[in-house]
């Protein structure tokens, strides 16, 4: 599972750029995130993955999220609006068991919560009602975490707020790209 934009149009991180603390992405924690996210896609998939030791309490964190995740939608996407002009690849769509809410999820291994994860999440959501039909009915970070004992912290958002903060992102970053 790779991240390859092959589109030609910048994905939403991309976009997002201007706003992403970079402090906070040493090599390690750019590992732990793509391994991460591979283990938790492979189980999801039904493929054969085996996790590293160092981050098999963050795939164990997933495991106790897991039961919520009724039926899943779509996972690691690739997709593309060629009309708004940019691209992404959500994490997770599924049917949540708590609710039976469309959900929209994106696992972060970090502790910290930064300000454009609410930014990123509308662009997902604006992607796969344009691209795929999907409209969420809920948003949600997933933040796994590394002690064992604990589960996963998870923040819900408003879509369409976070759907408006990506578009005006948007608009900002096509207007000073010019």
């Amino acid at each position: 599972m790779a991240y390859v934009n092959d589109t030609g149009l910048p994905s939403v991180t991309n976009i997002l750029d201007p706003w992403i603390d970079k402090q906070w992405f040493t090599a390690e924690s750019c590992e732990r995130g793509s391994h991460v996210h591979e283990a938790v896609y492979s189980h999801i998939a039904h493929e054969f993955f085996i996790c590293k030791d160092e981050y098999n309490p963050y795939f164990e964190s997933f495991k106790k999220f897991e039961p919520r995740i009724r039926k899943v939608v779509l996972a690691e996407k690739r997709l593309a609006d060629y009309d708004l002009g940019f691209c992404g690849q959500p994490d997770i769509v599924f049917v949540d068991d708590e609710d039976n809410c469309l959900t929209l999820g994106d696992w972060k291994t970090a502790v910290a919560v930064a300000k454009y994860y609410q930014l990123q999440l509308g662009g997902y959501s604006i992607l796969l009602r344009t691209q795929e039909g999907l409209v969420m009915e809920k948003v949600m970070l997933v933040r796994l975490r590394k002690e064992l004992d604990k589960n996963p912290l998870i923040n819900v958002y408003s879509v369409k707020e976070c759907e408006r903060l990506f578009l005006n992102q948007l608009e900002l970053y096509k207007l000073l790209r010019g």
